[in-house]
């Protein structure tokens, strides 16, 4: 179990100002958003962090399994305090996914990491994070950045259905490690991706790179449209490139149904 102390030692050494922790809850987010909510001055970048959730969302009508050992939290940001605008809101969950993948890298260098436009990071072709981005209507000027991602929750003890598609850190590694310190460097990671992005560096270079559906036949769901093509990566706004029968579009929201070579 992560301790408080533990927690708290993240406001000396992240961008983070502000811990609540629950032992257990439903889903980080809909804490999260409560808490803006309230109408309560929020000390922002603030971590809702969760021992254990019974009910985190992913996107759409999507869930998140969460057993013993995953790391589950929240992060409430504001979009000031952050240096970013209104218009660069869309790409948290890439450069969340980015975060996630680089810490990845850190404890696995030899692994096959690979990040899923928008919001997912793979290993070795199997889903081990997924991101949640998702702007309240309560309080203006804030995102509440959901993170699930797999760490000492082995799925060898998962359901049926998510044995062969889901991974953890643990089970690359065959070792436990501690989420205190995976947490650590994500959050480490990802308020440098923000700056550099505030500052108007290019961030995605690295999608390029590890970008799971780049050469394959994707299908993509936009709204009431289903859109199908060849992926030719994402592009330096963060859009998803897909070469279609129309010619080259490209994608700044929907949901990539299936994938294949």
């Amino acid at each position: 179990m992560v301790s408080q102390a533990d927690l708290e030692s993240l406001l000396q050494d992240t961008f983070v100002d502000n811990v609540i922790h629950f032992r257990e809850t439903d889903s980080t987010n809909t804490r999260a958003i409560e808490l803006l909510a309230t109408g309560d001055a929020v000390e922002t970048p603030c971590l809702v962090y969760a021992e254990s959730q019974s009910a985190g969302r992913g996107r759409g009508a999507n869930q998140w399994w969460s057993a013993s050992g995953s790391l589950t939290f929240s992060l409430i940001v504001d979009f000031k305090r952050i240096a970013l605008s209104v218009e660069q809101i869309p790409l948290l969950p890439l450069l969340t996914g980015l975060a996630i993948l680089r810490t990845g890298e850190a404890l696995l260098p030899a692994a096959d990491l690979k990040l899923k436009w928008p919001n997912d990071v793979f290993l070795a072709d199997r889903k081990l994070a997924g991101v949640l981005i998702e702007v309240p209507s309560q309080v203006a000027g804030h995102a509440v950045i959901g993170v699930g991602l797999n760490v000492n929750n082995s799925f060898a003890n998962a359901p049926a259905e998510l044995s062969f598609t889901g991974i953890s850190l643990s089970d690359q590694l065959d070792a436990s490690l501690s989420r205190i310190e995976v947490l650590r460097r994500m959050l480490q990671e990802l308020a440098g991706l923000m700056e550099s992005l505030a500052a108007g560096e290019g961030v995605f270079d690295d999608w390029s790179d590890f970008c799971l559906l780049t050469g394959k036949q994707v299908t993509l769901q936009t709204g009431a449209s289903r859109v199908i093509g060849r992926c030719h990566g994402i592009d330096a706004s963060g859009a998803l490139l897909i070469a279609t029968s129309a010619g080259m579009q490209a994608f700044f929201g929907g949901v990539v149904e299936s994938w294949m070579e």
